[in-house]
């Protein structure tokens, strides 16, 4: 009798135990303790991207760490195209400097915190990414090692992305505005360290962005440039990015001049046109003028940036 009484003792006992172990965590649910910290960069480490946004067909952009002081990474592109590209479109977020301490990217040059480590489940902070204050960002789930993370804007603008610690980057980048559209779609599609050769930056300027619809626009437009960035001087050129989609009875012409009255840019719209083009030009005047003439069915938006030029040996 005695031992059967010890031996239940013993059973309640391990029960209380086993009990107690499951409500610590011994057996819990691991993904909810899963902390993800920040990474360390070195210089020639490469992350290439498939990117896609209106107006531009799926391309692969590569981007390099090209070397960094006390405060900053340097974040470079591997190709001169993208950098340009960049410049006038402003679509990667990750090109130029990010933040040593807590990998703050810049806008404006003001660091803005688009990933909050360590990274762990329903973790809460603020931010601000294309030209709006504020995305309130959530880490949506932590699995392994990828965090997703949600931030959306109070007018409705949203941006999906992963933080992956393998890549020790971001794995996918997809930000939609206020309206449904999709403005950006990155994926990562290769990373790596020891990336060798020339690296480049273009350090844009937004100068020009406009939107214009037939049937009749006839618009003259001054632009000043003279003045280069407000920070590190003169431009070495301006870039611009055109889309052009122009109906079977519509046309149109559209010139780019410096004030000099040199031809530039000369673009002849005709019926059936569908064009995204991007370009460099160069004066000597440093003021510009800009004009168009649309007529039927004919829709055309004209992005133009100045543009410094920098380019490293990695």
């Amino acid at each position: 009798m005695k031992k059967i009484i010890s031996t239940t003792f013993v059973t309640i006992l391990l029960g209380i135990s086993l009990s107690g172990c499951l409500g610590d965590g011994l057996f819990s649910n691991e993904e909810n303790s899963i902390s993800i910290t920040s990474p360390t960069w070195t210089k020639g480490d490469f992350w290439e991207y498939s990117i896609k946004t209106p107006g531009l067909e799926i391309s692969t952009t590569m981007v390099v760490s090209i070397d960094d002081d006390d405060t900053d990474y340097y974040i470079g592109t591997g190709s001169l195209e993208d950098a340009k590209r960049h410049a006038v479109l402003n679509y990667n977020p990750a090109i130029g400097r990010i933040q040593m301490s807590d990998f703050s990217i810049y806008e404006k040059n003001i660091p803005q915190l688009i990933l909050d480590f360590p990274l762990e489940k329903d973790k809460v902070w603020s931010f601000g990414l294309y030209g709006k204050e504020e995305f309130n960002a959530i880490v949506n789930d932590v699995k392994g090692n990828v965090a997703h993370i949600i931030a959306s804007s109070p007018d409705g603008a949203r941006i999906d992305y992963t933080y992956d610690r393998e890549a020790r980057w971001l794995s996918n980048f997809t930000f939609v505005d206020s309206n449904g559209e999709y403005i950006l779609e990155m994926k990562l599609a290769n990373y790596g360290k020891g990336f060798t050769g020339n690296s480049y930056f273009c350090r844009g300027g937004d100068l020009y962005d406009e939107q214009f619809t037939g049937p009749d626009v006839s618009v003259y437009d001054t632009i000043y440039i003279n003045e280069g960035h407000e920070r590190y001087g003169d431009w070495d050129y301006i870039i611009y990015f055109l889309n052009a989609d122009i109906g079977s009875s519509g046309g149109g012409e559209l010139v780019l001049r410096d004030h000099l009255e040199t031809d530039i840019l000369v673009e002849t719209l005709s019926p059936g046109t569908s064009m995204h083009e991007m370009g460099t030009v160069g004066g000597s005047s440093g003021n510009w003028t800009f004009e168009i003439s649309l007529s039927g069915n004919a829709e055309v938006r004209m992005r133009i940036a100045g543009a410094i030029q920098y380019t490293y040996a990695v």
